[in-house]
């Protein structure tokens, strides 16, 4: 792997389960390091690394704690694949990209944001989207982006949250919205012979939807806050799906993501296209295997490893160790 074109993708909310990062953070004083900067900064008690590491489940999956967990892990275990790339011991990617909260990985691999001003960010952003307004989330599996974008078109308070893959849709928006759209939703597949399935999401908010500007516009002081610099790698942002290298266009794009749909499926879609991305691999850094299953919904043969503590970064530049 090390000498082919690959990409570099990082998880978003969904990705966390307890325990993750204990044995790199345990086997590694950089990792340890990292959780221990997090946790000053987050200066909430428990702190990110107790829940991380010892649960339990139920203030993990809280989004106040789960967006700077899943950062924690997928930026330490970044940190060391950077480190490793200065020392010649691991080409670079081609590009990095992220799923949502994801996104803010990347562009921490791609040296657009520091250490500092990522974790900073991440957690105003957990705060002030665990504090949005209600509003709920549908996944729709198994209907056609267009036939998805049609119904949602004539339902109130509805939009799209994330395009996961081309027949993975999440639709966001009030409570009220989410259920007119199942029910419209479910008569379009009924008078059509299709099998699709509505599934309400476990979420308090609407996320990536016009519910959260506010909050957005708040965050947008916090960004304005930060130092951006021009990406070392190509970044594919969420709000485009295509690769965005000059700092003052990612930071106008990142201002728009609280509120706007996470172009995922187009993001896969350039990077496995011979013609765009033309990437061999793509590796996912960070908990779970979230991402590596969206990216086999569009071609399960395509090459997707994972990155999930710092064993696998050793596998990786030492393959004969996981022989």
């Amino acid at each position: 792997m090390t000498n082919k074109h690959y990409a570099m993708v990082f998880p978003g909310q969904g990705a966390q389960s307890v325990a993750m990062g204990k044995d790199s953070a345990e086997a590694n004083s950089a990792i340890a390091a990292i959780y221990k900067k997090v946790d000053s900064i987050f200066a909430k008690q428990p702190s990110i690394s107790e829940v991380s590491f010892n649960g339990p489940e139920e203030t993990l999956t809280r989004t106040l704690y789960t967006q700077p967990a899943i950062l924690t892990l997928s930026i330490a275990l970044a940190s060391q694949i950077k480190d490793a790339i200065k020392q010649g011991k691991l080409a670079q990617p081609k590009y990095v990209a992220g799923h949502s909260l994801g996104e803010f990985s990347a562009l921490y691999m791609a040296d657009v944001l520091s250490l500092e001003d990522v974790i900073k960010l991440v957690i105003k952003r957990a705060e002030l989207m665990e504090n949005a307004p209600a509003g709920a989330m549908t996944a729709i599996v198994g209907m056609e982006e267009s036939q998805v974008n049609e119904i949602i078109r004539t339902v109130d308070s509805a939009s799209v949250a994330n395009y996961n893959t081309p027949d993975q849709i999440v639709a966001t928006g009030t409570k009220a919205g989410m259920e007119a759209l199942a029910i419209a939703i479910n008569q379009f597949c009924e008078a059509n012979a299709l099998r699709a399935k509505v599934i309400a999401l476990n979420v308090g908010g609407a996320f990536h939807s016009p519910l959260m500007q506010a909050a957005s516009e708040e965050f947008s002081k916090a960004i304005d806050a930060c130092t951006f610099n021009n990406a070392s790698i190509p970044v594919i942002q969420n709000i485009t799906g295509m690769p965005v290298s000059n700092a003052s266009e990612i930071k106008t794009n990142l201002k728009k993501q609280m509120t706007s749909s996470v172009q995922w499926t187009d993001t896969v879609r350039f990077l496995l296209d011979p013609n765009q991305g033309a990437v061999a691999e793509v590796v996912e850094v960070g908990p779970g295997k979230v991402l590596a299953g969206l990216i086999k919904k569009q071609d399960r043969r395509f090459p997707v490893s994972n990155i999930n503590s710092i064993s696998d970064i050793a596998n990786l530049l030492n393959p004969a160790l996981s022989s």
